[in-house]
């Protein structure tokens, strides 16, 4: 079953439900108001006629006297003793005297339904010297209620009726209006699963702001946005099978030199051993890198703990300052200064080594790095004064496999997946990178951390 048939079945059963109820009041109430004010009419007619003192003047019920002038069309009047038995009886409809008469203490009123119509019965006490003798009885049928109640019945029924068809031919229209996008939707999404390209949904230029145009930006966001993931993937790929190729090319190339000719040259088997230890180290840094890039974001605290950042700073800067010969220059602490934070070691050293490696790769001249620490935060600046970065390669340094140097990659070591790796970890930590740079005179890279993990 379709939702537009869900829906148009649903809204009718919704409104048959409310109709049945509101109408069922509006009967009920009807029936109550006409009735009740009946009864108060009758209540009142007995009140007068005991005020006739019925037990002392029995002629009140002969014909022709007072009390048959009071009886009125489609009414009955009877004095029933204490047996039960009725001692007097007037009427004017024969209906009312088939209902048997009952003896009670005390004053009562009922309502009955019968195939004649509605019949009301009001029955008050009679005293005499402070003591019940009888019971007067007025019944009154209520046959014009009756057929009112009935067309009442009737009107609210073909009412039903009518309001039913309406709503049918308005839910069917209007599910037909509020589907419309839908169906645009299901259409492109369609198109999309068989073309395999992306399509956006089309939205009206002056489109209202509900549920549906939401829905529709919403899945053209989505799809902009799976559309550059897709791109990416694809430049992923290319640039992985460029960056694997070279090496796995160059490790074939001397394989084959050394099954050939190196085997009775040393000079020749030594440069190819070289060549392809060197370049296995590359493919296993890339694989190495690759993996830290794809590995899971967990950000729970089990995995960080509480260290100092600024020894694994200097020792990091130390290490670096050897391996690479150059000066790096770190901003100078007090003898108890400390920079507590929440991480993992590991990664923030690997963080670091990222960042600094960067900086003497692109610049002949010191390195410089400072911190700075605030209430909830800490910021490492990682300053070199190289050749800087044009700006508009600036939102595409953090790309994987992205170089702003291409013809450098090669001599330098690298495969573009550095400053990747420095953001993943930055993210990890939900802390924030940043790079300033100027064309010619240098760049600054600055992380932000929390010093919590919380």
């Amino acid at each position: 079953m379709s939702l537009k048939l869900k829906l148009t079945l649903w809204v009718n059963v919704g409104l048959m439900v409310v109709l049945f109820v509101s109408f069922t009041f509006v009967y009920y109430m009807f029936l109550r108001v006409s009735t009740n004010g009946e009864i108060e009419l009758l209540k009142e007619k007995a009140r007068t006629l005991l005020l006739n003192d019925l037990p002392h003047h029995p002629e009140f019920w002969k014909t022709g006297t007072q009390m048959d002038e009071m009886l009125i069309p489609q009414e009955m009047l009877r004095y029933i003793l204490p047996d039960s038995s009725v001692e007097h009886q007037i009427y004017s409809d024969s209906n009312l005297v088939r209902y048997p008469a009952v003896y009670r203490t005390e004053a009562s009123n009922s309502l009955i339904k019968d195939d004649n119509g509605i019949l009301v019965f009001v029955r008050t006490p009679v005293y005499k010297d402070g003591k019940q003798v009888a019971l007067l009885e007025i019944g009154r049928s209520l046959r014009k209620l009756g057929d009112y109640a009935d067309m009442l019945i009737s009107i609210l029924i073909l009412t039903a009726v009518g309001a039913l068809g309406v709503t049918l031919f308005g839910a069917y229209f209007y599910t037909n209006v509020l589907f419309r996008p839908l169906q645009q939707f299901i259409k492109t999404m369609q198109n999309i699963e068989e073309s395999g390209s992306f399509r956006h949904i089309p939205l009206p230029a002056n489109h209202a702001n509900d549920e549906l145009t939401k829905l529709g930006t919403t899945f053209n966001r989505m799809i902009d946005r799976l559309q550059e993931m897709f791109r990416k993937q694809e430049q992923f790929l290319a640039d992985a099978s460029h960056e694997l190729r070279t090496p796995l090319t160059i490790i074939e190339s001397y394989a084959s030199l050394l099954r050939r000719w190196a085997l009775q040259n040393d000079q020749l088997r030594e440069e190819a051993l070289g060549a392809i230890i060197s370049e296995a180290g590359q493919l296993k840094l890339l694989t190495q890198n690759l993996l830290s890039l794809t590995g899971s974001a967990r950000s729970d605290c089990d995995q960080k703990i509480a260290f100092d950042l600024l020894p694994i700073l200097e020792q990091t800067a130390a290490s670096l300052r050897v391996t690479s010969s150059r000066d790096i220059q770190v901003q100078t602490r007090s003898a108890d200064a400390e920079l507590i934070i929440t991480a993992d070691p590991y990664q923030i050293k690997q963080l670091l080594v990222i960042l600094i490696d960067n900086a003497l790769k692109y610049s002949q001249a010191p390195v410089e790095i400072r911190y700075e620490e605030a209430e909830q935060s800490v910021t490492v600046e990682v300053t070199d004064h190289g050749i800087g970065i044009a700006e508009e390669e600036l939102p595409h340094v953090f790309d994987r496999f992205y170089r702003t140097d291409k013809a450098r990659n090669r001599k330098q070591g690298g495969a573009g997946l550095g400053l990747a790796i420095a953001k993943h970890i930055v993210d990890k930590h939900h802390g924030d990178i940043r790079l300033q740079s100027t064309l010619g005179l240098g760049t600054t890279a600055s992380v932000t951390l929390p010093k919590s993990c919380q």
